[in-house]
């Protein structure tokens, strides 16, 4: 009688390594990192929940570029200021995209085939953050054209004489805090591999760092390094100094670094 868990060519196949050796993917022959990249990136794009987030991202921001040229004065509406208007809920809501990056083969249930296509997880995971980091330079170039036209509005408009300078300190900072708002939300979204719990982790660990660093006098100090709410509104301002990039390297070391790490090695051991 043929035993159902050997092949007439020796290779090994069995409920629980259903695939034999001869068909598992070579880490020589895996998918090229571009289009890993790009996969993940259409996973964030077309699925239900990355689609409405999107659009919501589109909606709060059309409402913060507009607001000051209904309530600013004329001085204040300038390119730089519409910039920094229109980014504010990206800097809040696009982190969450990268929450779901994170957790999608896990709510989804399709890890086993990602991780079978690719078996090197950890390659998987720089993808997604590669491409959640992509898409929200996309959406700061959007937000560039989408700022110079309400700018020119405001000139033609209101004859606000607005200024086109750009304040290179700020919406460089600025890109850069989103970029890595990103790569914390696909750091906690590793962490933890659930969706709702990712999000609950971070929007909820570091306000409540940030009340008790408020509240309790001896965490002042210490906050200065360990609150990257703090430090990215540092780079933000276009203010950064020796001192204040050391601060935010710690910062997210502490908020990013520490949740990637714990993610990578949790996906790697985690059965799909």
């Amino acid at each position: 009688m043929t035993n159902p868990g050997i092949t007439s060519d020796s290779q090994s196949v069995s409920v629980d390594n259903p695939f034999p050796p001869a068909a598992r993917t070579s880490p020589m022959g895996s998918v090229p990192f571009i289009r890993l990249a790009t996969v993940e990136l259409r996973k964030q794009v077309d699925t239900r929940s990355g689609v409405w987030l999107l659009v919501t991202i589109a909606i709060v921001s059309a409402g913060l570029i507009t607001l000051p040229l209904v309530t600013g004065t004329a001085d204040g509406l300038t390119f730089t200021n519409f910039v920094s208007a229109a980014s504010t809920g990206q800097l809040f809501l696009l982190p969450l995209i990268g929450v779901m990056a994170a957790t999608s083969e896990w709510s989804a249930r399709t890890a086993l085939t990602t991780f079978t296509l690719e078996p090197r997880r950890t390659r998987v995971n720089l993808a997604k953050l590669a491409s959640a980091s992509y898409l929200g330079m996309v959406l700061m170039v959007v937000t560039l054209a989408v700022a110079a036209v309400f700018n020119l509005i405001g000139i033609v408009w209101l004859d606000t004489g607005g200024s086109w300078e750009i304040n290179r300190p700020i919406i460089l900072g600025t890109a850069l805090a989103l970029v890595l708002l990103v790569a914390q939300g696909i750091a906690f979204g590793l962490a933890f591999l659930s969706t709702p719990v990712a999000i609950v982790a971070y929007l909820g660990l570091p306000t409540v760092w940030s009340i008790l660093s408020f509240a309790v006098e001896p965490l002042s100090g210490p906050a200065e390094w360990l609150d990257m709410t703090n430090t990215l509104r540092t780079l933000m301002s276009g203010l950064m100094t020796a001192d204040g990039w050391a601060k935010l390297l710690v910062s997210v070391l502490v908020w990013v670094g520490i949740p990637l790490s714990i993610g990578l090695w949790r996906t790697a051991r985690r059965e799909p």
